[in-house]
């Protein structure tokens, strides 16, 4: 499964203008219909949550003989993180995300509603 967790900040900053936003929006739709792909939205309502220092990803394998891995961007490139105590912190957070966003047909309806806003800019 890959799920993909957005602040609905990042649904209002346009970026290309009005229409490309909203292209970019509708296709978040369209990609959250397929199979093992999930979008959730943290809404504006949840004030601040952990993970507000910056976006990370966590890698986890199938295969138990492959490390788990977390992926943190920054200006400088990448920083991966393979310790267990570092991977299970960011688990955790994400795990906290998860339960801070909407669900994600809430979710799709707020972004939905963001494209269809802009479109009638």
């Amino acid at each position: 499964m890959h799920l993909c967790i957005l602040d609905e900040s990042v649904l209002h900053r346009q970026v290309g203008g009005p229409a490309v936003t909203a292209a970019q929006l509708r296709n978040l739709v369209e990609v959250s219909d397929r199979p093992g792909i999930a979008v959730q939205v943290i809404p504006y309502s949840q004030g601040a949550y952990v993970g507000m220092d910056g976006p990370f990803t966590v890698y986890s394998y199938p295969d138990p003989m492959e490390l788990d891995v977390v992926g943190l961007d920054n200006l400088d490139g990448g920083l991966y993180l393979e310790e267990t105590g570092a991977v299970e912190n960011y688990r955790s957070a994400f795990d906290q995300l998860r339960a801070a966003a909407l669900s994600s047909r809430q979710s799709m309806d707020v972004i939905s509603r963001a494209a269809r806003d802009l479109e009638n800019e």
